[in-house]
């Protein structure tokens, strides 16, 4: 089968031609190795010297732990041209800054680095500002609903999908049902690789929970959390309130923690692409809410192995919740996250997604359950700013959650 082409594999290839180092982040199991892989195949076949190795493996990793110039142990140092060189799980080096640093700083008219790194906790921790002018970071995300149709064979229903809230495409009726199908698929078992290659439902829900039980307790490991059990409620908890308000308070309560280890569990989750965050939109200082965020997992996929729960779209309670943490997803595809808001009032009027200040977008599972009478405070409140409907099933004047 022919690897898909990520979307993001024009973009880092550009990159490469640079001087700064590259870094691909993104959570375990997204395809960081294999885009690295099919970025060493394009420079091979374009006649580019360049290598590839992992830092899992023990022999390279203590090598150059004792000294970074050790490299030149590895590849060869022999080379008139520049050598480009691919290295998988960066962050397993004990201090991965001093090695980029160095190498760059010493030799980056000879060596281009290009790298990979699980976590941005690592990057956080161990990354620091000593790299400040010598790094870009681009992160890998699971596949998106465009990329799951291509690596489906449905190239012809690619061109209908992810081309922002305000595409006037027409989306020919025969492919409607087509959508939908796969859209419901999409929204219970994401876009994690290896889950949308696996032609079987059951062979999904084995992967997925393989993530769940051996990648994210890794990150937990790796995070120096202990008490794996504590965590694994915690995130099972938190699971069950995506796209919810983050109430500390309320989430130490339910889980018998303190709030240090609430904020901790919060950061690990964050930091390894798991969950992300929806500030507030306000003007008032009194009427509107502007302290709490709200969270999204990045993938409805592990969401639902976390809960154990693979019910068919259809017959889900939860299908509101699937449909909006998709669409924030999807949105980020075209906004920076700072660019995404939330609308919350103490008196509970709510608009789901506030897009850079100039629409508003609230997102339904059916179009049907839509009651536009309840968003009058808000078209009085923000008259200048755009309100919209997204939904699954989409009828006149709706977007289809699909073409966000």
């Amino acid at each position: 089968m022919e690897i898909l082409k990520r979307n993001i594999f024009n973009e880092v290839k550009a990159h490469i031609f640079q001087e700064e180092v590259t870094i691909l982040t993104g959570a375990r199991q997204v395809g960081k190795t294999t885009l690295l892989k099919s970025l060493k195949n394009s420079l091979n076949i374009e006649g580019y010297i360049n290598y590839y190795f992992t830092l899992e493996r023990y022999d390279i990793k203590t090598l150059l732990d004792q000294n970074p110039e050790n490299l030149f142990l590895i590849i060869p140092n022999s080379s008139t041209k520049k050598i480009y060189v691919f290295i998988d799980e960066i962050q397993y080096l004990k201090n991965p800054t001093n090695f980029l640093k160095l190498i760059f700083d010493e030799y980056k008219e000879k060596i281009k680095l290009i790298v990979t790194a699980s976590s941005a906790f690592y990057i956080d921790r161990k990354f620091k500002d000593s790299l400040v002018g010598r790094k870009r970071i681009f992160h890998l995300s699971p596949f998106s609903f465009k990329e799951t149709l291509l690596s489906k064979g449905h190239t012809e229903l690619s061109q209908y999908v992810e081309n922002g809230i305000n595409s006037q495409t027409e989306i020919p009726i025969m492919y409607i049902n087509i959508l939908k199908k796969e859209i419901e698929e999409y929204l219970v078992y994401g876009g994690y690789p290896k889950v949308v290659l696996s032609e079987d439902y059951n062979e999904k829900q084995i992967v997925l929970s393989e993530l769940v039980n051996s990648f994210l307790k890794k990150d937990a490991l790796e995070s120096n959390i202990r008490k794996e059990t504590e965590f694994m409620h915690f995130v099972e908890v938190l699971a069950d309130r995506t796209g919810n308000k983050i109430n500390r308070n309320e989430l130490a309560n339910i889980c018998n923690i303190s709030d240090e280890t609430v904020q901790n569990f919060l950061y690990i989750l964050n930091k390894s692409f798991h969950i992300s965050y929806v500030h507030p939109f306000w003007k008032s200082k009194t009427s509107e809410l502007r302290k709490m965020p709200k969270f999204y997992f990045q993938d409805n996929g592990l969401r639902n192995a976390i809960l154990n729960d693979f019910t068919p779209l259809v017959l889900r309670k939860d299908k509101g919740e699937l449909v909006e943490n998709l669409a924030y997803n999807l949105l980020r595809k075209h906004y920076a996250l700072e660019q995404i808001q939330y609308w919350n009032t103490r008196e509970q009027n709510e608009v789901d997604f506030i897009l850079n200040k100039e629409i508003a977008l609230e997102i339904k599972y059916s179009c049907s359950t839509i009651k536009k009478h309840k968003y009058k405070l808000f078209k009085q409140t923000y008259p200048e700013i755009l309100l919209k409907f997204a939904c699954v099933q989409n009828i006149s004047n709706q977007i289809p959650i699909w073409t966000i």
